[in-house]
């Protein structure tokens, strides 16, 4: 049973059990009271037997008589012994003339005229006035029960009415002695649930604030608290997945700060050096200056790379970067890519396909930054590359109601452990990070970022064989069904 349906049985209870108790015990101790007072008597009125009982005892005396008539006299007597002591029935038998026979006690004067009444009939009768008079003929006699003959009813004791008003005290004591105790067992039936509640979510309180983000209530009761005790739990799982958020966002700034700290460092120190290179002149051809200022340029392309990235990803960790989103299709905006830079990466060695079975399916993007994700894609395959060409597949595939796009290489891959942390800041696959040539590791979390803000998901995945595969899947809003031509773009 529910809170709210306790309160209303409670509330209902607390009135209709209260009255009735109420009521009988002040009924109850009220008569108990008059009858250990000694009022009985006086409230009782009436014969020992009433007077149609009296008459079906007549019945029977007459069809008695009838059998065995020597009786009579007897049964009248005892009749009137046992019904006649205060004079209100009496038993008598007349004969034929209508004379008196057997005597009873004398009749009240407004109960002689129905006895004369009577004795004129031959057939049962029942007369009734002030009094009340029944006849019956057995043999030659005529007998006749009459009632009301000197009735009185008993003067009241002189104390009567201070004898009730304690009588109706004490029976109000105890009506209230009664109610209180009815009272407090209802309010222990609603509020001993409620109580035992609020120690329980009290309890898993104390335990959140002492750190115990892991603990959980465990409430089996039907009633409103559970939805309170489901929504705790839920609190609690928030928290220990915000707390662990936090230890993961902590970690990965400490991975951040080292990690930029060693990309810069290593470029730095080889401008250092080639510069002292120049001034003291180690580079004494032309050639070898010449070789030493390219380095030089090289090496302030990486610093400038790193910097640049570094700038991106703070934006989009802050939600500050300006997107254009547009409804387009997506293996349009892929062709356009592939088209403009296969013959680029064909020089550097990477031969990019395109193969799309997605039709013209249409997604929320920022065009230009979905460019930079599949360059940055491209630019990772041809740096880990051990083959002298790689090969780079871009295929398009409807997943349910999302669509796909896959980049998959024949390069080297990654170990299945790395691969759930190949987004991450600063994730490389070679933790001694001695080679820079290799990438900062902050390219493919920038590109996860990016498709994340589209409302897209990106996973790795290991190709068969060998190599790795970029999955990147968006929401789908239909399409015309043709996989090339220029796409309407729907601005936000």
């Amino acid at each position: 049973m529910n809170i709210k349906r306790r309160l209303f049985v409670s509330n209902l209870l607390m009135i209709v059990i209260p009255v009735t108790v109420s009521l009988a015990v002040f009924f109850g101790g009220l008569h108990l009271y008059a009858v250990v007072a000694g009022l009985n008597e006086y409230q009782r009125s009436g014969a020992e037997i009433s007077f149609v009982d009296a008459i079906e005892r007549v019945r029977e005396l007459v069809e008695k008589w009838r059998a065995d008539i020597g009786r009579m006299a007897d049964d009248v007597g005892e009749f009137n012994r046992r019904y006649s002591n205060d004079g209100r029935l009496a038993l008598s038998v007349y004969g034929k003339d209508g004379k008196l026979l057997i005597l009873p006690p004398p009749a009240p004067p407004e109960g002689v005229s129905l006895i004369e009444q009577a004795l004129r009939q031959k057939e049962p009768v029942t007369l009734f006035s002030r009094t009340a008079v029944h006849a019956q003929t057995v043999g030659d006699y005529r007998v006749v029960l009459r009632s009301g003959y000197r009735f009185r009813r008993p003067s009241p004791p002189q104390n009567y009415k201070s004898v009730m008003t304690n009588g109706a005290l004490v029976s109000l004591v105890c009506s209230v002695f009664i109610i209180l105790i009815t009272s407090r067992f209802l309010t222990q039936f609603v509020f001993r649930r409620i109580v035992r509640a609020m120690d329980t979510l009290t309890y898993g309180f104390r335990q959140v604030r002492d750190g115990n983000l892991g603990f959980r209530i465990d409430y089996r009761e039907k009633d409103e608290f559970s939805e309170v005790c489901v929504a705790f739990n839920e609190m609690a799982g928030r928290l220990l997945d915000s707390v662990s958020a936090r230890q993961r966002d902590e970690q990965s700034r400490k991975e951040l700060i080292a990690g930029i700290s060693h990309d810069l460092r290593t470029p730095l120190t080889s401008i250092k050096a080639y510069v002292e290179g120049l001034e003291k002149g180690v580079a004494a051809t032309p050639e070898t200056r010449e070789r030493y200022i390219d380095t030089i340029k090289d090496k302030t392309n990486d610093l400038e790379h790193i910097i640049d990235t570094l700038f991106l990803f703070s934006k989009l960790d802050a939600g500050e970067f300006p997107y254009r989103m547009e409804r387009v299709s997506l293996g349009v905006v892929a062709g356009e890519v592939v088209e403009s830079l296969a013959g680029e990466y064909a020089a550097r060695g990477l031969d990019i396909s395109l193969s799309q079975g997605a039709g013209g399916a249409l997604v929320d993007i920022d065009p230009a930054q979905m460019r930079y994700v599949m360059i940055n894609i491209f630019e990772n395959s041809v740096k880990y590359k051990n083959k002298e060409r790689g090969k780079m597949r871009v295929a398009l595939f409807e997943s349910g109601e999302n669509v796909a796009l896959s980049l998959t290489d024949d390069g080297p891959g990654v170990p299945d452990k790395a691969l759930p942390r190949l987004f991450d800041v600063f994730y490389r696959g070679d933790p001694s990070r001695n080679n820079p040539s290799k990438g900062s590791g902050l390219g493919l979390a920038v590109a996860a970022k990016i498709v994340r803000y589209f409302g897209g998901s990106v996973k790795a995945e290991a190709a068969p064989g060998s190599g790795l595969s970029i999955v990147m899947t968006f929401p789908a809003h239909g399409g015309d069904g043709k996989a090339s031509g220029a796409w309407t773009r729907k601005k936000f």
